[in-house]
């Protein structure tokens, strides 16, 4: 077990248990939903206990780029992000729910995660196989047609508010595999969902309610049904 921690002079600390090789990378990703940003947090101070927020990607969408400072409240609970382009102005906050990762929104009312890159080692996606069977059947993961009343979203506004997994998947960030890897549920697990978002006319994304954090997780896709709507 390694311990890494970060810990300016004035602003808190910041300190993960993390399992992994010595010299790991520092970098956490910064996720909303018009993008993803890698950051790292450093100790020249910006302003009385604010610290330097390096950017590490040139692509970093625009309400994510303007980040340039940190502080850290209630010892390592709580990160509060800062533009220094002109003056001082809080941009985002985001609150611990557990080693590694926060979760808040940004001063436009964006949800945000800050997630470590050793939490959120890349994990490969589940590549669907080619649907077999008959022609038009859309199969679920685990085998067999999909019933009619499992393709596409739950019907949130008609009371269905929960999916049921047929397979193993990954909990994201954001909708799409390019979120950082949160987390992952199993076969069998009833999810309470936020909501879901269709990408494409194929590809459906539900945000998912777990015990610390929400995610999002693949439905389905072009291919495979990866979720029935509805538990029980």
């Amino acid at each position: 077990m390694r311990m890494s921690c970060l810990f300016p002079a004035a602003a808190g600390l910041l300190c993960l248990a993390l399992s992994g090789p010595a010299g790991a990378s520092e970098l956490w990703s910064v996720t909303s939903p018009k993008g993803s940003c890698h950051i790292s947090f450093g100790q020249d101070p910006v302003a009385e206990g604010i610290f330097a927020v390096t950017q590490h990607d040139f692509a970093c969408p625009e309400n994510l780029k303007a980040i340039s400072g940190y502080s850290m409240n209630n010892g390592d609970g709580t990160i509060i992000f800062y533009s220094t382009a002109s003056g001082l102005e809080q941009v985002a906050r985001a609150d611990k729910e557990q080693p590694g990762i926060y979760v808040g929104m940004t001063l436009d009312g964006e949800t945000l995660q800050v997630v470590h890159s050793d939490v959120a080692e890349p994990q490969p996606e589940l590549t669907p196989e080619p649907a077999a069977g008959k022609a038009g059947c859309l199969p679920y993961a685990g085998g067999g047609c999909a019933q009619p009343n499992d393709i596409g979203a739950p019907d949130v506004a008609a009371g269905i508010t929960s999916i049921h997994m047929v397979t193993r998947m990954n909990v994201r960030a954001m909708p799409g595999t390019e979120g950082a890897v949160l987390g992952r549920v199993e076969a069998g697990q009833c999810l309470d969902i936020v909501g879901c978002v269709e990408q494409n006319g194929t590809t459906v994304w539900c945000e998912v309610k777990m015990k610390s954090y929400r995610g999002w997780v693949l439905k389905q896709d072009d291919r495979k049904v990866y979720a029935r709507n509805a538990c029980g």
